[in-house]
């Protein structure tokens, strides 16, 4: 029995060890995991003493070509990530609750990633990858009610806003949607408490799962004729300023997630009104 058990415990270690071989841990505390071609940043933990991090071109002699999934979320301290020149993939969960965050810089070299204003999207500026959390502070009056804060401005040719896009970015206070955006990913502005105002543009055809939910300080909420499909949850709050959601086209025209109107403020049970005026209108 007890050959047995050594046997069994020798075995467990080895696939410990096996499992990870690929990744590695450099000076700042990046692990990194072996894929086809090159590395993938797998992890990053941060540190008081470090706040800006940057995607290396190469690892080991190999280009780094991905970010993953949380690869560099929750990097509480760090106020600058830059990307290096060959990455070609960052996930969605990548860059999520950075909350110090102010801005990413790519190297003129990456063929897949640009930045506008410290804003990320992809090469050719048609989607929207990341905002970064901490860009703006938020503006208060004397009495400490929010007046101002983050504005985003997408370009004219962005058709779409990635999943996480903006997830937790509580001081984004303006957001402007361009006419051609076609779809907004899931949990894109999941609670942006204060992003005030919102204008769907008439090409919108897809709005994601939890895409506006908790954006409890939206005053008008109007959703266009072009949407096919509203997610669940997309537009959920406890709490919401919105007094009528007014929809341009009928119930029977749309796929419509499960609770995605928000429910009325002070009244958590009841949901705000919703009006179809009708496929036409």
């Amino acid at each position: 029995m007890r050959k047995k058990s050594i046997a069994a415990a020798i075995l467990a270690a080895l696939v410990i060890v096996l499992t990870f071989t690929s990744c590695s841990v450099n000076q700042k505390g990046a692990q990194y995991k072996e894929i086809d071609g090159g590395w993938m940043l797998y992890r990053y933990s941060s540190s008081s003493t470090e706040t800006e991090f940057t995607v290396p071109d190469t690892y080991e002699g190999k280009p780094v070509l991905e970010i993953s999934d949380f690869g560099l979320a929750n990097a509480e301290y760090l106020t600058k990530i830059t990307i290096g020149k060959n990455v070609q993939k960052i996930n969605d969960w990548s860059l999520t609750n950075c909350p110090k965050l102010k801005e990413f810089v790519v190297d003129a070299e990456n063929t897949a990633f640009t930045t506008v204003d410290g804003v990320l999207y992809t090469k050719d500026l048609t989607e929207l990858v990341s905002y970064p959390n901490g860009k703006t502070e938020l503006v208060k009056d004397s009495n400490d009610k929010v007046i101002g804060g983050g504005t985003l401005i997408l370009p004219d040719t962005c058709k779409r806003i990635r999943p996480n896009a903006a997830y937790l970015c509580g001081n984004l206070y303006t957001v402007q949607l361009n006419e051609g955006l076609e779809t907004i990913g899931d949990k894109a502005f999941l609670k942006c408490w204060h992003y005030s105002e919102l204008k769907i543009p008439s090409t919108v055809t897809a709005i994601g799962a939890d895409a506006f939910s908790y954006t409890d300080s939206l005053k008008n909420l109007e959703i266009p004729s072009n949407v096919q499909s509203i997610g669940d949850y997309a537009f959920y709050s406890t709490g919401s300023s919105v007094e009528k959601v007014i929809v341009h086209n009928t119930e029977e025209n749309l796929e419509l997630g499960k609770d995605w109107s928000p429910h009325k403020k002070n009244s958590v049970r009841e949901k705000v009104p919703v009006e179809f005026t009708g496929a036409n209108a």
